[in-house]
């Protein structure tokens, strides 16, 4: 089959844009996997609770209920939640947060390495491959 220039020079055209865009989707990877190593994650949610301690004369028993008091809930470890004291919070409260933007970071990644393969197939598509025919 012969290739005309036209052709060619079209079929270069559209690798050279894949290329390109391939070369910024490897660059947003390469921004994001340096965000996420700069993470500090905990895995798990944060609970705020008001308590009911059980004593008999106690305002907790006329609904005045102490606290709060912040609990930490591993996400996968049910019923094993963490007392949390006011020194501890805010550390929690960004590990936590770092953990919801880790995996928004995976996600992002994922859906971008799925784009790279898309544009490496696009491109075995346009360039005609070699056959071994003797």
């Amino acid at each position: 089959m012969m290739i005309t220039q036209k052709d060619a020079k079209t079929t270069l055209r559209g690798v050279k844009k894949l290329l390109d865009e391939s070369n910024e989707i490897v660059d947003e990877i390469r921004t994001l996997k340096s965000d996420r190593a700069q993470l500090q994650p905990l895995c798990g949610s944060l609970r705020r609770r008001l308590i009911r301690c059980g004593k008999q004369n106690c305002r907790c028993r006329r609904g005045q209920l102490h606290g709060p008091y912040h609990y930490f809930a591993p996400s996968k470890c049910r019923g094993k939640w963490q007392y949390v004291s006011d020194e501890e919070l805010e550390k929690v409260e960004q590990g936590v947060a770092d953990w919801k933007k880790q995996r928004k970071i995976d996600a992002d990644i994922q859906a971008l390495s799925a784009r790279l393969k898309e544009i490496r197939r696009e491109i075995a598509a346009l360039v005609p491959s070699e056959s071994t025919d003797s």
